[in-house]
């Protein structure tokens, strides 16, 4: 069996950025539909992938201070109209970083397993090396 090349080409990187593009607009912005069109797009690798994702971010809640369970905040009016507002127990910076990233590297991930197990049943059902554009 011939082993088939793991060079990127034009279409297989374009897929991974149609996959990597939607998930980090929504990771950035915390718009879930964004996710959910790359995880759709990412099948079937995503279907393992995601699963990965929230055992690495329910490992990574456990840390002390990361992902505190209430969160309380208080505001008040200030002459000419402004307000100050101050809130305690947000999830740290840190851990919202790191979980985005995860969440990105995850599905784009996926979308890279995806090119190389087209490229591997391409060659087993064919006989020879995937087409390169």
């Amino acid at each position: 069996m011939r082993v088939p090349s793991l060079r990127p080409t034009l279409r297989s990187s374009a897929y991974v950025a149609a996959v990597a593009v939607p998930a980090t607009a929504g990771f950035a912005t915390g718009s879930t539909w964004p996710i959910l069109l790359a995880a759709l797009l990412a099948l079937p690798a995503s279907l393992v992938a995601l699963p990965g994702y929230y055992l690495a971010y329910g490992l990574l809640a456990l840390v002390p201070g990361a992902n505190p369970s209430t969160s309380t905040g208080s505001g008040r009016s200030v002459p000419g109209g402004g307000t100050v507002t101050s809130a305690t127990g947000n999830p740290a910076a840190w851990f919202t970083t790191s979980t985005h990233l995860l969440g990105i590297l995850a599905l784009a991930a996926a979308a890279v397993v995806n090119v190389l197990l087209l490229r591997y049943y391409l060659v087993a059902r064919v006989g020879q090396t995937a087409p390169t554009p």
